[in-house]
């Protein structure tokens, strides 16, 4: 009878675990510390990432949940290398680690194919030295949280849980309270990105490993020249991973919105080792600048790329 309630409480007291110490990089001293050491890890980041040709079976993906991941997976699975989809696995784990995590075959990739698909630590494969890293504003991952907690809620009428309050109320709860992050946001859309790094930045600054960072408000372009440039593969393919839910829900737009001044917090305050190297790499293109909300678009975007995309508007994000 109390067995739901008891596994419940199990799996938020293991994600609160999961995270101790995990936004570690770049998190002591001032905030221009803070900055410099970010400014710093980015610059090493793009002297590492992405100039060596290598095999895709040597190729993984680091999942940033809110970021394009699965996008990024499944454009992966289809290049045949080394694609995975859990949130939690760091370049530490990724070079120790064997697959048997379930993950899901995208379209376009026959069943034959999809079983005899090469996987970490598995294969005869050996360990990769290349990881695809998405970047996304910190901002806009909290809100892509936060629409994913609502679409979850609604596709699960059984559990009778009612519908959050709007992100900015969650957002001023969590700033009078700073200890208490909004519990309708699943854990992993609160790792940093840069935390996905550890293990792996000595490594990348010996030129051991590839660190690919492709920012996921450009990421068609992104992928595109990365796979051009570290696999070989100018034909490499980008699925759509999921229908953007705000297209077909007005309210779900509007509440999933972001203020001037909850944005500029989230940026600033909470995230701000990722802000920085986000800004860094990706220079903020297409991007919600200064801390504004992304103009809603007059009409639905083509269904094909037809060449760089100018808008703050990429499919591949939910």
């Amino acid at each position: 009878m109390h067995r739901l309630p008891i596994q419940l409480w199990l799996v938020a007291a293991c994600a609160r675990a999961s995270l101790e110490g995990w936004n570690s990089i770049c998190a002591d001293g001032s905030r221009f510390k803070v900055k410099r050491c970010s400014a710093d890890l980015a610059e090493t980041i793009r002297g590492c990432g992405g100039r060596r040709l290598v095999p895709a079976t040597k190729c993984t993906n680091l999942a940033v949940a809110g970021a394009a991941s699965q996008a990024v997976n499944w454009a992966l699975m289809l290049a045949g290398g080394l694609a995975q989809h859990v949130h939690t696995r760091t370049v530490a784990s990724l070079l120790t680690v064997k697959d048997f995590s379930r993950n899901s075959r995208p379209k376009g990739m026959s069943g034959p194919q999809y079983r005899k698909r090469p996987l970490l630590g598995r294969n005869d494969v050996g360990r990769p030295t290349c990881f695809f890293w998405t970047l996304r504003e910190p901002a806009k991952r909290i809100e892509s949280g936060y629409r994913h907690a609502v679409q979850l809620m609604a596709s699960h009428p059984l559990f009778s849980v009612r519908r959050p309050p709007p992100l900015d109320d969650l957002m001023a709860a969590w700033r009078a309270n700073a200890t208490r992050r909004p519990k309708a946001i699943q854990e992993n859309f609160m790792r940093t990105q840069i935390g996905y790094l550890r293990g792996g930045i000595d490594l990348c600054r010996r030129k051991a490993i590839q660190i690919v960072p492709l920012c996921t408000e450009t990421l068609t372009d992104d992928w595109a020249a990365a796979a051009t440039r570290v696999l070989g593969d100018p034909d490499a393919r980008l699925p759509q991973a999921h229908a953007r839910a705000i297209d077909s829900d007005p309210r779900l737009q509007s509440e999933s919105t972001l203020s001037y001044e909850n944005r500029r917090w989230v940026n600033r305050e909470v995230f701000l080792a990722d802000h920085v190297v986000w800004r860094v790499l990706c220079g903020g293109r297409n991007a919600s600048t200064p801390y504004a909300p992304t103009k809603t678009l007059s009409r639905r975007p083509p269904t094909r790329y037809t060449g760089r995309c100018s808008r703050p508007h990429n499919r591949h994000l939910p």
